[in-house]
This record gives C-alpha cells, structure tokens and sequence, in this order.
C-alpha cells in the first residue's frame, strides 16, 4: 500500500516542460528549424504530461476509496462533488495528494499540486494537529483577503495501521472574522481620568486663577477627547469619565496617551505642573465590570505615583507612562484616620502578627518594631515573623534581642503556623506584593491582613486588605509607621530601641536623608529624636567590615556604562545583597551616572539591585525584568539566569526603557514647536 502511493506521488513533468521551452526559446537564435523540433517535442510531452496527470488523479481517488474504511458511493460522490475547498494530504508532512477544483480556485495551484505541501502555500500551517484529537483547526487561515476555518479527518488504511493520510474542508469565515472584529473594535471602554495634584495646583491661588487654570486643563483633555470620539463628561471637581470604543482604545495606546504631556506642560503660578492618571477597564462582561476595572485601575495608577495611565482587562494590569516623581498627597487627617482604623483592628484582634518582605532589610525591620510598639501599647500579644538566616538586618536585630524588650516575640514562620488563630491579624510592612512576604504560604492563612508600605504597587498587589495604608511618596515604611505611632500611642511610650530601629529604618531608604527626604520625614525624624533616638547609634548600624568594604569596591570595578547615563555592574562572583546595594549606592556618586545597576549571582540565579537619583525611574527597569521597587530604589531576582543571559535582559530592559522616554521627548518637543 504504501509502495503504491509513494508511486502515485512521483514527481510530474512540469519542471522539465519549461526547461525544454527555454531550451527551444534559446535554440530559435541559432535554428530554426531545431527550434520547431523542440517545440514539437514540447507538445508531444506536454500532451503526455495531461494524460499523466488525469491518470494519477484518477489513481489517487481510487487510493483513497480503498482506505477508506466502509467507503459507500455517498462518500466517493462527496470528495469530488464537496461544495467547499477539499485537499487530501500527508500527516506529518503536509504533502497534497489530492484537491478538488475549488480549492484550486483559491489557491491557484493547478499542475503544480503534487510538487508542493501546505507549509509551502500557507507559512507556518501545523500538519500534526489531527493527531492530537482535534477536529477543528486552532485559528482561521487567511489567504489573501479571506479567512477559512480548516475542519479536519484523518483516513486509515483498511489494515489498521497508522493514519497517513488527512482529508481537510476549508470553510469560508471571512464575513465571520469581519463580523466578528467589528464587533470587537465596537465595545464600549471605561475610563476615568484624575487631576493628580488638584489641591496643591489650587492652593492659594485666586478664584479667576483658580478658574483660568482648570480651564486649560479642561480644554486640554476635550480637545485630546474629540479626536477619539468618545463621550467625556466631568462628574467632579478634579474627576472625568470617559467612554469609547476598543479601536480608539488601541489608537491612544498607540499615541503612548500624549493627554499626558499635554496636561504636563500646564503650570500653575506657584511653578506646580498640572498631572493626570488615567485608569482605563476594558475586556469586562459588562459597563459596570468595566467602570469596576476602571477604579482598580486608577487606584493603581495613584499608587504607584501618578501622571500615567493604567488598563486593567479581567487578567493583568498594563502600565503607560510613571516616569515622574510621586506627588505627596498624604496629610495628617488621613494618617490619624489610618492610625484609628489598624488601632480598632488590633483592639478587635486576638493578636498581631507582623512581617516584612523576603530578605528583610532595616526599613522593613524597624516598622514591624514600630507596628509591634503599637500593638504592645493595647495589650495584645505580638510576633514578627521572619527568617532569621536570611535576614539583612542582623545588626539592628541583635540590637534590639540584645535590649530585652523583645525577648519571644521574633518567630520564625514554622513556630508562626502552630499560633495563628481565625482571630489573628497579620500587619504586612515594606512590601504590597504577596509573593514578596517573607512567607508567603503564611500570608494565605489570615483572613484580616493590613498593609503598610511605600512602594509603587504591583500589578499583584495584595488584594482585600482589612487597612491599607499605601503611600509611594513617602520615604520609607519606617516613616510610615512614625507617624501611625504619634496617634497610636500615648507619649513617651515608644522606647528608645523601638525609636532608633525606626530612625534607621528612614535613614536607610533615604541614603542618609539625601534622597526622597520630604518635610514629612524630617518631622518623623524629629518625633523619633524626641522619643530618644541616637543618631551615632544609628549610624554604627551601617558600619562594614574591612571584607565587605573590598567586595563592594569589586563590584564598582564591574561597572560599565551606558549612552543613557547608567551604570551597570554585574558580577560573576557571589557578594552579599547589603554589599550590592552599598556599590550601587556608591555608583550614585560618580559624576554623570543617573542610575545604578548591579547584579551579582547566587546559586542558579542572578539578584539586581537598582539605584536612581530620581532622573531615572528604576522601578520601570526592574519590572521589566520580573522585579519592582520604588522610583529610586528598585530589585529583582533573575531565575535560572546565567551572567550572560543576565547582562543580555539587564542591557535589553535599559534600551526598551530609554526608547519609551525617547519617545516620550520627542512628542513633547512636537508638542511645543
């Protein structure tokens, strides 16, 4: 059986019918009379060639009515009267046997048929997909200007062998696919549009400033509205909702929202560029689904500092723009309601559990001492879970073990799992993302969690929390917590170890009070000063060894730089991650250099750690490298990287971040001319 078809599927004569015509073609210079021989000798084959041809179709069919189990006159009469293209070919390797004349019509084959496969008229079509048991082709095929859905059955030989052969009808979907894409473009988005800095763009200017400046704002965003076509309407003071279409959508995308830039260069008296953020739903059953994704959206976009805009679709979060500093909208009202709220949770609560992210560090370390000082202030038994091997804060850690004020309550997350009780609250510090916490198997057992931190949010962020008190403009979570306490525990409460673990928890995020320092971190500082915090007890936390000290300057000796202004160092030999973050710290000071990056590797895989003085949002960089962070301070751990697969993702993350605020600039500038 199988002889027989590999003799049906010899190849024709149509090849060497056109050399023969080329042949007579060139011989017609010479002779003519040997060029009319050649032609004759064309026509006699050419004849020979149809009467072949008409004979192999002829064999093929009969082929594959003799394999065909149970084949009856119905079926033999459907291959060849199939109102729809039909072909027959190999599985495996997609060798057309047989077509009948529609599918010729599509795809103008004719006499070429057994010279070709599906691969060399369709790039990239699967010729095994009949064999994992599907009978409908996984997308539609476009030829040219049409759409088919391919349907598909295998023909097994009558001894029961193995499938060789796949009879395939190709149905016209092409009104299908339009229908279907119109349908798609049309539905409706929700968008919601937010003045960042309303109050501070208003504050202490005059009513017909007041009125001169939202009116530009306004104007701004109707005239960037009207070349969409949507439906814009203000509902607040500083709030619009926006309604389009999903091809409008895909239009903005496109122009990276230039809303923004346009709004940016507005500038109120006091020197306060006008921002926005931009959350936008889509992909939702319904309108209501959508607006819902549209607040989750713009939460987002605030939380993670503002002037960008965020799309939020039933799966993940996108992210466009966010290359600003965060606008610090945080006040005393909404930390003492803050402050409030986790003191009636703890009060409510059998006890408090408190932790911070993996590999803990002094900031995260001194605001689960801050929280757990608030929760001693109400009686409640208190644990902060971590690892201890693990942890990179050691110093600040035997310090405070050392004071014995806080005898038992550091716990590791095993001993944590035998004491948790369905009234029991964890406090998560320093990070918002689930799968950050020191033990994230853990976190999955409370049912009320509280989050405290300063990051931007992650697109998995940790969802449902009891408290939230989320603020990427502030410096640290130790600050934070600083003020949390001022209305949290009556004075002269806080101890002075519980006051120094929170001084240099800021002091560390803050590099020593020289980046990120807001006025509100001084009066934190003062708070905690007042409370008995040595500031030269704080600062011997962050004395290096003689070893450390030459491993950092190892790693500056790593360092190369890039066009854009930022260092790169990665290592192929193991340091510490304090000793990363201290070269890349130490980068910072080289005239020149806007960011740092290093990366260093421990066992399989590569740590980075990232560093900015604020012109270059490193948190951008390190998402796309599966990280995050803040704005000036950002990581990741590369998985199964090696040192050259990991300088490869590091350069490749820069370049990707640098074409975006190219771009960003060059519209601006057109903007402006």
């Amino acid at each position: 059986m199988e002889k027989r078809l590999s003799k049906i599927l010899e190849p024709g004569f149509g090849m060497y019918f056109i050399v023969f015509l080329v042949f007579a073609g060139v011989s017609a210079c010479f002779s003519r009379f040997l060029a009319c021989f050649e032609l004759l000798v064309c026509a006699i084959l050419y004849g020979y060639y149809v009467m072949t041809m008409k004979r192999r179709k002829k064999e093929i069919l009969q082929y594959i009515e003799e394999v065909s189990l149970g084949a009856d006159a119905e079926y033999q009469q459907g291959l060849t009267g199939m109102p729809m293209p039909l072909t027959v070919c190999m599985i495996g390797t997609g060798q057309i046997i047989w077509c009948n004349d529609l599918f010729n019509d599509v795809y103008d084959m004719r006499d070429s048929l057994f010279e070709q496969t599906l691969d060399d008229i369709i790039p990239g079509f699967d010729n095994t997909w009949l064999l994992e048991h599907k009978t409908v082709y996984p997308s539609e095929v476009k030829v040219g200007d049409k759409y088919y859905t391919v349907i598909g059955s295998t023909i097994r030989p009558a001894d029961g062998s193995a499938s060789v052969l796949m009879t395939l009808y190709w149905i016209d979907t092409t009104e299908l696919v339009s229908l279907r894409s119109r349908f798609e473009e049309s539905r409706p988005v929700v968008s919601i549009i937010s003045i960042d800095n309303y109050e501070e763009l208003v504050k202490n200017a005059s009513d017909s400033e007041k009125a001169t400046l939202l009116a530009a704002i306004d104007n701004r965003i109707g005239e960037w509205a009207k070349d969409i076509h949507g439906v814009l309407r203000k509902y607040d003071r500083d709030r619009y909702i926006f309604v389009m279409e999903e091809r409008n959508l895909a239009e903005i995308t496109q122009d990276k929202f230039s809303v923004l830039d346009s709004v940016r260069s507005i500038v109120s008296r006091e020197g306060i560029n006008a921002t926005l953020s931009i959350g936008i739903g889509r992909d939702g059953r319904s309108l209501e689904e959508k607006y819902e994704f549209a607040s989750l959206a713009l939460d987002m976009a605030l939380s993670r500092g503002g002037d960008q805009t965020v799309i939020k679709n039933r799966f993940a979060f996108e992210f466009f723009g966010g290359v600003t500093k965060e606008v610090e909208k945080r006040t005393k009202v909404k930390s003492r309601v803050m402050a409030n709220a986790l003191g009636q949770l703890m009060r409510d609560s059998s006890q408090v559990f408190v932790m911070g992210h993996h590999h803990s560090d002094i900031d995260a370390l001194g605001a689960a001492v801050g929280v757990a000082c608030a929760a001693r202030s109400r009686g409640k038994q208190v644990h902060i879970v971590l690892h201890r091997a693990q942890t990179l804060a050691a110093p600040l850690l035997e310090k405070v073990e050392a004071s014995g004020e806080y005898d038992g309550v550091f716990i590791e997350p095993e001993e944590a799992v035998k004491l948790i009780d369905g009234n029991s609250l964890m406090v998560v510090v320093d990070t918002n993302r689930p799968d950050f916490v020191d033990a994230p198997e853990l976190l999955q057992r409370f049912r009320r969690v509280a989050v405290i931190d300063h990051h931007r949010r992650a697109a998995d962020y940790i969802e449902n929390c009891a408290v939230n008190m989320h603020e990427p403009s502030a410096s640290s979570a130790s600050e934070l917590v600083s003020e949390l306490l001022q209305y949290m525990v009556p004075n002269q409460t806080i101890s002075r170890i519980e006051a120094e673990s929170l001084l240099a928890g800021i002091y560390l995020d803050t590099k020593g009070f020289s980046i990120k320092a807001g006025v509100r971190t001084f009066e934190a500082a003062a708070y905690l000063r007042r409370a008995g915090a040595d500031m030269i007890e704080v600062k011997r936390m962050f004395q290096s060894s003689f070893e450390d000290y030459i491993a950092r300057e190892r790693v500056i000796s790593c360092a190369r730089t890039t066009p854009g202004g930022i260092v790169v160092a990665v290592t192929d030999f193991p340091v510490t991650r304090p000793t990363a973050a201290q070269a890349a710290d130490e980068l910072l000071n080289i005239i020149g250099v806007k960011a740092s990056i290093v990366a260093f590797p421990h066992g399989n895989d590569m740590i980075v750690s990232a560093r900015s003085m604020g012109a270059v949002n490193v948190q951008v960089i390190t998402e796309l490298l599966g990280g995050g962070g803040s704005l000036t301070a950002a990581g990741a751990q590369l998985k199964s990287t090696g040192r050259e697969a990991a300088v490869e993702r590091i350069y490749r993350a820069i370049d990707a971040y640098l074409e975006s605020q190219s771009a960003q600039d060059e519209e601006a500038i057109d903007k402006v001319q």
